[in-house]
């Protein structure tokens, strides 16, 4: 080729490569969103009416309102507010000592409600009520789904992890490290230790086919831990990336294999023993329990009672192993009764496995596999590089030490984004699961930032996070609603009325046992689906229809494809999909159900029954006391005067008019949504 020519051809190239790497990196800037951009301590707004604010939070939104020229509503009534406060931090009504005691507290309203909240929030209630919010972020469930839908016996006690850690108000960054690395914890007792190993069980409850073997199945195990990791912990979507690069965040397959390469070195556990041995990480060895012929694999023929690890040499779990039981053992040689008893826990969970760096699956192919990129060399834009994983480890240590570090961009914006939804209906970033360029940008940015540094330096307490944001006189405004208002800001983007809300399945089902007196408060032993396995699971699963068990909601078992129909009409999301933000639907059945429905029908008799049986002077007290019980108020006279005057026209007398009438106050849209 002659000089010149070759030259000429050198620069189009060259200038077609710039151009090209320019494009990329326009691309990369372009394609990371808003979440990940550094965190700061924004300056807190100046506003005119200092006397409205409550919490430097309020200083955010009212300026947003002055500047859209929109008046906040005023205060809600120490009655509304009480039962708003009560459901967002129990899940139940304030009960009638609890409201005379708060409408007559002689305190001014801030003090008054301040006391009532951090009541509240030392209830052992708040963690069922809060632990139930993070279950459905992280698809809890009690069995397997899918085609085989096996049990999981030992779910609970993850389940109990959680409702604990919240009571405790464990803080944020130790809990996220539990969950994705708690058996590689330091622990100063065994009790902690189990503890530990328990909070993996996060990792352990995808929704996975069973009949699948081999890469594909570890795959697809290690696919659903990255997507439950990142979106629980940082509102992205990163399972995309198994097959391609990310359509629209600066994700890239490397990245995902990356972090696939943390999970594939480590071992999912269902409550079977794994190999060596763990001792108080709560894995039984039978062999040292039950002395039988080892003459070949044992299986538990009554698993209904409990269930063993099949050997000591480390095998698959028999059923629903609780802590003692009677059970019978086959043997190749024959069958054993064996009463079995041990004080360990057995619990679902990770361990290290053995450190592999995991090669691209080339198309998202399982067999078909390209280079391995090292494990936790993320080279996600603006983010902060992992720490080092050593060769010896999976490197779950050092993705959780990452991933709950204070300058992390993400974990703290998502968290309190999170606690604003589960108190306003809706976050400041409504895709409370989604931060990257398909979700929505936050409405106040600077009050998301404001937050999630308040968050890191109290010591990510979530206790403090929630009772800041219900002090505040953003959290106490009416939810009445405005004409004039409602055309400047209809959807309440800019928060100058609370959000009405419709309560979840959960707390419509406990304030209903509640307010019959049928509701038990202890925590149940043991679970009912233990054991749960093996020939005709199926048709046993399907006889586990507890919603007239008097536990709380939080207790039932939650077995994928076959919710209670309760749970199903009252929009419960599909325990199989990871959903921080549940739908809100208005459709017959839910009518139906308090109007017809069986358990409507059965507590209200209890109610009535308990009202009856109560010394009440007359009916109108009755009718009072039905009324605080039930909408969390005191009737006015025309609707003492219209109950009356109902019960009278009924063809009905004693328990069974009473209870005509509490079920016509459970069927009201009071009873059922937030003011």
């Amino acid at each position: 080729m002659h000089a010149s020519l070759f030259l000429k051809v050198t620069r189009v190239v060259t200038v077609i490569l710039l151009l090209a790497s320019s494009s990329t990196v326009a691309r990369d800037k372009e394609a990371v969103s808003w979440a990940f951009r550094p965190l700061y301590r924004p300056a807190t707004p100046t506003v005119e009416h200092e006397t409205w604010v409550r919490d430097d939070l309020d200083r955010f939104i009212l300026a947003k309102l002055t500047e859209k020229k929109i008046l906040p509503n005023l205060d809600a009534d120490r009655t509304v507010l009480l039962r708003r406060a009560t459901f967002d931090l129990t899940g139940l009504p304030p009960t009638e000592k609890e409201l005379e005691d708060f409408l007559r507290d002689p305190a001014n309203d801030d003090q008054a409600f301040a006391k009532a909240v951090d009541r509240l929030l030392q209830s052992p209630r708040f963690g069922e009520r809060w632990g139930r919010h993070w279950l459905d972020v992280v698809r809890y469930a009690d069995s397997v789904g899918r085609t085989m839908n096996a049990a999981f016996p030992f779910a609970r006690r993850y389940r109990d992890y959680v409702i604990d850690a919240f009571n405790k108000d464990k803080p944020y960054n130790r809990f996220i490290a539990e969950q994705i690395a708690g058996d590689l914890l330091p622990a100063a007792t065994p009790q902690e230790k189990s503890e530990n190993t328990i909070a993996t069980g996060m990792l352990t409850m995808a929704s996975l086919d069973l009949s699948d073997g081999g890469e594909l199945f570890r795959m697809d195990q290690v696919d659903d831990q990255i997507d439950v990791t990142t979106r629980a912990f940082f509102g992205l979507t990163v399972a995309c990336a198994r097959c391609h690069d990310h359509k629209t965040d600066a994700i890239t397959q490397h990245d995902y294999y990356a972090l696939a390469g943390i999970f594939y070195s480590s071992e999912t556990w269902q409550g079977q023993r794994p190999k060596g041995d763990l001792g108080a990480n709560g894995y039984v060895d039978v062999d040292a329990l039950v002395r039988v012929p080892a003459a070949g694999p044992m299986v538990a023929s009554n698993s209904s009672k409990g269930s063993v690890a099949s050997s000591s040499s480390g095998g698959s779990s028999a059923g629903g192993a609780d802590d003692s039981g009677m059970m019978d053992m086959q043997m190749n040689n024959g069958r054993y009764p064996v009463f079995f008893r041990y004080d360990a826990t057995r619990a679902m969970g990770l361990a290290e496995g053995e450190p592999t760096d995991c090669p691209i699956a080339i198309k998202g192919d399982a067999y078909d596999r390209g280079e391995a990129p090292k494990r936790g060399d993320l080279q996600i834009p603006m983010l902060p590089a992992l720490p080092v994983i050593s060769g010896k480890a999976s490197g779950r240590l050092e993705l959780a030490k990452w991933i709950a570090t204070p300058n992390h961009p993400l974990t703290s914006r998502v968290m309190v984004n999170r606690i604003w939804q589960h108190l306003f209906g809706r976050g400041i970033v409504r895709s409370v699961d989604d931060f990257g360029r398909t979700g929505e940008e936050p409405t106040h940015p600077e009050l998301l930032d404001h937050l999630a540094v308040r968050f890191v330096e109290n010591g990510w307490s979530v206790k403090q996070m929630i009772r800041s944001i219900m002090l505040s006189r953003t959290y106490r405004l009416s939810s009445k609603g405005d004409a004039a208002r409602e055309e400047l800001d209809g959807a309440n983007d800019y928060f100058w009325r609370m959000n009405l809300r419709r309560l979840e399945m959960e707390a419509i089902r406990d304030s209903m046992f509640f307010m019959a007196g049928e509701l038990n408060l202890e925590r149940p032993e043991g679970t009912q689906v233990a054991g749960y396995g093996g020939k005709g699971k199926e048709a046993r699963l399907r006889s586990l229809t507890p919603d007239d068990e008097p536990c709380r909601a939080v207790y039932l078992p939650v077995l994928r494809s076959l919710l209670t129909p309760m749970h199903e009409t009252f929009d419960f999301p599909d325990p199989s999909q990871i959903k921080g933000l549940r739908e809100v639907t208005t459709v017959a059945p839910q009518a139906l159900f308090f109007l017809n429905g069986e358990l409507s029908a059965s507590l209200a008799r209890a109610a009535a029954e308990r009202l009856l049986e109560e010394e009440h002077k007359d009916d109108a007290a009755r009718v009072q006391a039905a009324y605080v019980r039930i909408l969390g108020r005191k009737p006015d006279a025309s609707e003492i005067t219209a109950a009356r005057d109902m019960m009278k026209a009924l063809d009905a007398t004693g328990t069974a008019r009473w209870s005509i009438f509490i079920q016509a106050l459970m069927s009201s849209a009071e009873f059922r949504y937030l003011l």
